[in-house]
């Protein structure tokens, strides 16, 4: 990144234009993380305990902007992973169903795969690269 400047007050600017262009990297980053999560849960989903009997848990994981904050989770159509993640009560069985998280184990795995999206993310629009 090159710092070129004459004056006060195209120094201010220059310094303007770096924290409007980390905002907006920061932004790309973390929807990139996000998108490679979903991406990833999507895959995995029947791959730490959860039975496959529908069939809708995989293609339910999407993200979406909400006040700033990118939300990784299931759709409607795949509620019950919200029950599996943390356990339940099971009317029918009478008792307390130990949960068989999904979300919590994709994303201890791929925690070093979201970071260096992050950092690959940064060096490109920073164009350190």
């Amino acid at each position: 990144m090159d710092l070129d400047f004459q004056g006060i007050d195209e120094l201010i600017a220059e310094i303007d234009n770096i924290e409007g262009l980390t905002n907006r990297t920061k932004d790309n980053a973390l929807k990139n993380g996000a998108e490679l999560l979903a991406e990833r849960w999507n895959r995995e989903v029947y791959s730490h305990g959860l039975a496959r009997r529908t069939g809708n848990s995989q293609g339910a994981i999407a993200f979406k902007k909400e006040k700033g904050d990118y939300i990784v989770g299931a759709t409607s159509i795949a509620f019950y992973l919200y029950m599996h993640e943390f356990g339940y009560w099971s009317v029918q069985a009478g008792r307390f169903i130990a949960p068989t998280p999904t979300g919590s184990r994709v994303y201890e795995s791929n925690k070093n795969a979201i970071l260096d999206t992050y950092v690959d993310t940064f060096r490109r629009e920073l164009r350190m690269l």
